[in-house]
Parts: C-alpha cells; structure tokens; sequence
C-alpha cells in the first residue's frame, strides 16, 4: 500500500514540479536596434534577378532540392565573406538570426534575389500557397563554419519544418531553405539530402498516402550527433519504418555564387569538408504571409538567438506588424531605407531547460518507434 499511495502522490505531484522548472528562471535578453538600407547590401545594382526555371521547379517539388546556378555575383559573395569570417567561431550568439545582429545582412536579405526565389517557390501552381499575395518575409538564418574533416550529423531543421514529415509543397509549414556557400574560388560539395520522390517511394503505401497530404507525424526529432548517443559519421539516417540507402543521397557541386533550395524536413547534413581553407556558409529561410511561427525546443536553440515574437504569438506572420519577419517581398511593405526595425531576442535557457527539452524529444522519438513499426 504505501508503495502505492508514494507512486500515487509522485504521479500527482511530479508533472507540474516538471512544468514550473521549465517555466521559470529563464534569462531576458537587451533589445538592439537595425537600421535598414545603410549598407552596401542594399544597393540594387549589386544584384541581378533570379527566375526560376520550370525545371527547377520541377525539381524542388518533386525531389524537394534544386541547384541554382549563379545567383549572387562573385562581388556580393567576397564582401558576405568578409563579414562573417571574423566571427567567433565559438560564440553561440552568432550561430542563429545574424540578421538581427549585423545591418549588413538585414539589408542583404531584404533587397538580395533570395527573398523573390522563394516567392517564386510559393506562387508556384504545386505549392499549398500558389493562392495567396504574393510576398515573402524573413524567417531565420543561421551561418556554419566546416574545418578539416568536421561535418554535421543528418537532421532535419525542427524549427522549419514544423507541422510533421511534410513534403516540399507546404511550403508553410515545411518551409524551405536557401543554402549559399561563401566560397571565394573553385567548387565545394553541397550539402547531402536525402531524395524526397525516393524517400516517399521506400514508405508503406499508407505512410505515402499521409506523407503526401501532409499529415505524417515526424519520424524522428533527433538529430544523428555525438551529443546525441550517434555517431556523426553515420552514413544514412536511422528511422523506424522506413529504409534508407545511399543512392538517395543528392549531393550538387556547388561554384561561387551557386544557392540551392530545399525543403528543411527532408533529412540532410553537410558533407565532410577537406580544406584547406575552413567553409563558410550562409543558411536563410523565407515564410509566406501565412506562416505561424513557433518557438524552437530549447535544446535547438540554447542562447536564445530566435527573435522574441510573444505578442503575436499564434498569428499568421503576415497579420501583425511583428518586427521579428520583416517583409522583403513585396517592396511596398519591406521596411523603407533610413528606418529602424527594434528587436529582442527570446531568454536564454538554463541547463535545466535545456535537459527537460532533450529528455522530451528522446521520450518522443521512442514513442514513434513503436508508431512505425
């Protein structure tokens, strides 16, 4: 009995000890103050425009990648590297929403052919939002830095693709990614993703049936790290019911200048990168007016780089005038030359956080083993 009446209590009592830990204690962060269109990078004649083909399109909405040849010209490349190559490479404040820290890159995102690709992409007759205006807002950005042999294990982006395992027609809630190298000169392996048309292929045919309308559950939140009990080098993704193999693998050589685009929930990692010099990357992602945005799991993002959006929580980015998703597309609502956009970013997390974050995607993850057996 009193094993009983000591489980009893733990199970009434334990839950909200749990919530109110998680809850409490985060760390606020200062807000700071860009100013759009004072730099170089919002000059237009820096840029020429990008029109995707029918072929690339295609190619995205099929295999969920394509390459884009030559976008950014080799001027734009040199001067982006020479903004992020200073940074620290051992500062998580940098790692995430670089945008909100340098005026450069704002303005670089807001006037740049990146935003109009994915408006492209979102007026597109395959996408879920071929209906709407056109537009295309900042969501996120992140830079890496590959040195040596050092790569990434397979992932998929959790704070993009947000509504399950989607293909690349959501492009509201898996929404895709625009991966630029800043490579000086020469060519360098693009990062690796796993075949969307393949990947649906090698489901059952009732997870294709979901996989295709959308309505698949992930199969797996964790990413294949070190940190994560994998090992990096993991040469295909580990999911339940499903077999990968290596011919799935899409991997594009990429020249200066060269982007490609693809959907974030697909799995993918960058290859290992054999030098000499270390690889710089820039890594930004565009919403549609309908997209809602969710905060990331705190393990995802532990310095709190993700921009504090509390009071337009659970509406439609398009909706309110959030400073957090600046419109770049179209220009009558992208933020004028000489204004200001004031910004904070969301607290930081404590360890503790970022431990119930972890222990609730492997509880998950566990959990969808048995879904998908």
């Amino acid at each position: 009995m009193g094993g009983r009446a000591c489980c009893k209590y733990c199970c009434l009592f334990f839950p909200p000890i749990l919530v109110a830990l998680y809850l409490g204690g985060w760390k606020d962060q200062p807000p700071f103050v860009r100013v759009v269109g004072k730099t170089p990078f919002a000059w237009p004649e820096n840029y020429e425009a990008f029109t995707l083909t029918d072929r690339q399109r295609e190619e995205f909405f099929r295999d969920g990648a394509t390459l884009l040849k030559g976008v950014l010209k080799p001027t734009v490349i040199k001067e982006l590297h020479k903004i992020i190559s200073p940074i620290p490479r051992t500062d998580p404040q940098h790692t995430g929403n670089l945008w909100m820290l340098h005026d450069e890159l704002l303005d670089f995102y807001l006037h740049g052919p990146l935003a109009d690709i994915a408006r492209q992409l979102f007026e597109s007759p395959q996408a879920v939002t071929a209906h709407l205006p056109p537009s295309a807002q900042i969501q996120r950005d992140f830079f890496n830095i590959r040195n040596g042999d050092s790569t990434n294990g397979w992932h998929i982006d959790r704070t993009e693709c947000q509504r399950g395992d989607q293909p690349s027609k959501f492009l509201s809630t898996a929404l895709a990614r625009l991966a630029v190298p800043l490579i000086l000169e020469g060519g360098v392996r693009g990062t690796q993703i796993i075949n969307q048309s393949k990947y649906a292929a090698a489901m059952s045919e009732k997870d294709r049936e979901a996989y295709f309308a959308g309505k698949a559950m992930y199969r797996k939140e964790g990413r294949f790290e070190d940190w994560m009990g994998w090992d990096t080098n993991t040469s295909l993704p580990v999911l339940p019911g499903v077999t990968l193999t290596e011919d799935m693998i899409m991997e594009p050589w990429m020249e200066p200048g060269d982007v490609v685009v693809f959907n974030t929930c697909l799995w993918h990692r960058s290859p290992p990168w054999t030098g000499p010099e270390p690889e710089l990357g820039l890594h930004p992602t565009f919403a549609p007016s309908t997209h809602v945005n969710h905060d990331p799991p705190a393990y995802t993002d532990p310095m709190g780089t993700w921009c504090l959006n509390d009071d337009f929580a659970h509406q439609a980015i398009g909706e309110g005038p959030s400073p957090c998703f600046p419109h770049a597309y179209p220009e009558e609502k992208r933020p004028k030359n000489g204004s200001t956009l004031t910004l904070q970013r969301r607290p930081m997390a404590l360890p503790r956080h970022l431990l119930i974050s972890f222990l609730g995607v492997r509880f998950r993850d566990q959990l969808r083993k048995v879904f998908y057996r």
